[in-house]
């Protein structure tokens, strides 16, 4: 939209008509709708539209004010309206004022002829307010000297006054003359940054003091986290919870005392490690290494843990029985609160509970059960007299030439070995079936999960290694 004024120096308008032609080639692009077109000092119209290619423009009424050819004419858009009526007020009220001083005024019946033109271009006086210089004269004359220009330096420095000191300035002492205020020292960003403890990885876990240093070390194969301290490490624990858990053995009871017997509902949760159902009350159908929660009727139930000459293998977390419950999370023999005491069929009794340790992978592991004797270690293997964790095999080439922890009954159990390995000659396999990812290729630490026979021997044609079995944890899912 345009707030010019269009000046346009030769148009025509028929009497009668609301069109109006612009016979040159002044513009009047951008003009707008409602703009005065003001045409030989006669009254202003109002525009409605025009055409730039047709050189017209229309007016809102048809012109009234007899037929113009080749006249001059200004268009006023509506921005520039209230503007130039204000302009149109003050030249009249100045004129006014000029014949009234001039003789000329109302009633003197002097008064010249106005034309229309002066109207429409009036003085600048008229139409802005006036300066200081037009009001008042040179603003220079009534300034200060001193304002009208920069100041020198001794009008700006001078000397300062005893009297004008702080109190806390001793005159007679010249040191303090030249005391600054007190700055607060801020640490800088470098000196903030070393305030933060180094984040770093490792494989090996810290045993030297850290003298001060501000370090935190990730341990991935481990699971572990090492802060420095002043002079000593902590290691983060990793666990969110523990419990122990009861893992019944093969002729191991839990017997009602008195030889009293159980008629009624029992419900129990239960992980089988062998012989599934079997030896549970009505020996039920189950899967090996999984919880099941599981629910019969009995008569005359004397025993839990052998049904029908079968003994159950595995865990059972909780029984339920129509007068009492229990939950084996601690360590005991004597279960009151079941009115039964653990027993044997057949064997020696001796106590079913493990510690286990919950992670945040959501699986229970148990305390390290690295065995004090081993089950079988093949010719091409050795087993350090001083650390018994340590083994060295050379050239082991014979798919029997093997180093076994655990007895069959262990084959299905899953378990977590950490093993760190000083150097390795070709693969070497950790479980009886040689495939990955249970296999190792490289020295250093690593964590492995298995869940068959552990069996360590070649995986390929030959095996030259040694390293340390730094801990073997059963490994069970969580039962929630």
């Amino acid at each position: 939209m345009s707030t010019f004024i269009f000046s346009l120096s030769d148009i025509s308008v028929s009497d009668d008509s609301p069109v109006v032609s612009v016979n040159n080639t002044d513009s009047f692009f951008g003009l707008i709708k409602g703009s005065q077109l003001f045409i030989a000092g006669k009254l202003p119209a109002t525009i409605e539209e025009h055409d730039t290619a047709a050189r017209t423009i229309t007016l809102r009424e048809n012109w009234a004010q007899g037929s113009l050819n080749n006249v001059a004419a200004t268009v006023v858009p509506i921005g520039a309206v209230s503007t130039l009526l204000q302009a149109l007020e003050n030249n009249r009220a100045a004129y006014e004022a000029f014949l009234e001083n001039s003789g000329g005024g109302a009633g003197s019946g002097n008064v010249d002829e106005i034309s229309w033109s002066v109207i429409i271009d009036p003085p600048i006086t008229a139409t802005s307010w006036p300066t200081w210089t037009q009001v008042q004269g040179d603003i220079n004359e009534v300034l200060p000297e001193t304002a009208t220009r920069f100041p020198t330096f001794p009008e700006i420095g001078g000397k300062v006054l005893v009297e004008q000191l702080p109190d806390d300035i001793d005159t007679d002492n010249k040191r303090t003359r030249a005391l600054s205020p007190p700055i607060k020292r801020e640490k800088s960003f470098n000196q903030i940054l070393s305030d933060y403890p180094t984040l770093k990885k490792t494989e090996v876990r810290p045993t030297e003091s850290p003298n001060n240093k501000r370090l935190i070390q990730f341990d991935d194969v481990r699971g572990e986290v090492h802060v420095a301290l002043t002079d000593r490490w902590f290691t983060i624990p990793t666990t969110i919870a523990s419990r122990a858990f009861p893992i019944f053995y093969r002729g191991l009871i839990l017997r009602f005392n008195n030889n009293s017997a159980y008629t009624g509902n029992i419900k129990m949760r239960v992980y089988p490690m062998g012989t599934g159902g079997l030896g549970l009350p009505n020996n039920p159908t189950l899967a090996n290494h999984q919880w099941h929660e599981y629910e019969t009727t009995v008569t005359d139930l004397y025993k839990i843990g052998e049904f029908s000459s079968q003994y159950f293998e595995g865990i059972i977390e909780y029984i339920e029985l129509d007068n009492g419950w229990h939950r084996f999370d601690v360590e005991q023999s004597d279960v009151r609160s079941l009115n039964a005491k653990f027993d044997t069929a057949f064997g020696t009794l001796r106590s079913p509970f493990r510690t286990f340790y919950q992670k945040a992978d959501g699986y229970w592991y148990s305390e390290d059960m690295f065995p004090e004797n081993l089950h079988s270690i093949g010719a091409s293997w050795a087993q350090d007299a001083n650390n018994p964790r340590v083994f060295t095999v050379t050239e082991a080439t014979a798919s029997n030439d093997a180093l076994r922890f655990f007895s069959d009954s262990f084959d299905d159990f899953q378990f977590e070995m950490v093993l760190d390995v000083s150097y390795v000659a070709g693969t070497l396999a950790l479980t009886v079936s040689n495939v990955d990812p249970n296999k190792v290729y490289f020295q250093g630490p690593a964590r492995f999960i298995t869940d068959e026979r552990i069996y360590f021997k070649r995986a390929g044609s030959s095996t030259t290694a040694a390293l340390t079995v730094e801990s073997i944890k059963m490994r069970i899912p969580h039962y929630g």
